[in-house]
């Protein structure tokens, strides 16, 4: 499996707090059988790193999950709530796009309507491909909302506990795979959230078939990494 959305990267938002933090993560993610891990840190009004410090941070990690024996491969993103300019700022790389592509995952409000499809036409009319995090938490999007923003280009990502327990999203989420609208499967695990990848993935599997499963839990992110 591939986990394109975590909170592992240290000391840069309410992630991991330190490099051992980050080391129990992504030994975890290996427990669970990720192959590789997108580290796509805040980028919102609490949380404003500089993309250097970021970049400086994920080669420090690197090394570190070396010298560690993680086996794992480290690929570097933002998960950026969106705001005005945000494409000016992908492009001076203020922000950080998936391993420095077209990639770029997005998040919205959960407290107030954004036009989660306008957003997304403006992303990708200025040559990105947005992938809305985990869609099932904006209240004001549905199904179709999802599918307006499968026509414009962008894709759809959902949290891997959306699927598990008696999540609140739970419903949604499986509404989205029934109807084919989810791209990725992902954990958006923080240093105090369990991960939840294989669980979901056998939950999906159960329900949909191992080639749905393998497909947004693995196939689709490869794609975008080793395109």
């Amino acid at each position: 499996m591939i986990d394109i959305h975590s909170h592992i990267l240290n000391s840069v938002d309410d992630g991991s707090r330190n490099l051992e933090q980050s080391l129990a993560m992504l030994k975890e993610e290996e427990n669970q059988g990720v192959t590789d891990v997108v580290l796509t840190p805040h980028y919102r009004a609490d949380y404003l790193p500089k993309s250097g410090d970021i970049r400086l941070k994920f080669a420090e990690l690197k090394e570190y999950a070396k010298k560690n024996g993680i086996n794992v491969k480290l690929h570097l993103g933002q998960e950026i709530f969106v705001f005005e300019g945000i494409a000016n700022a992908l492009e001076d790389g203020k922000v950080l796009s998936v391993n420095g592509g077209k990639y770029v995952l997005v998040e919205f409000s959960t407290k107030h309507v954004n036009d989660i499809p306008e957003t997304v036409y403006m992303l990708v009319k200025n040559g990105f491909i947005p992938i809305v995090a985990h869609i099932g938490r904006y209240f004001y999007a549905d199904t179709e909302t999802a599918r307006e923003v499968k026509d414009i280009g962008g894709l759809i990502q959902i949290n891997a506990s959306s699927l598990c327990g008696s999540c609140a999203y739970k419903r949604k989420a499986l509404a989205l795979i029934r109807a084919g609208l989810v791209d990725f499967v992902a954990s958006d695990v923080h240093h105090n959230r369990k991960n939840y990848m294989l669980k979901a993935y056998k939950k999906v599997e159960k329900k949909f078939g191992k080639a749905t499963a393998d497909k947004l839990f693995t196939e689709n992110a490869r794609a975008m990494l080793y395109q």
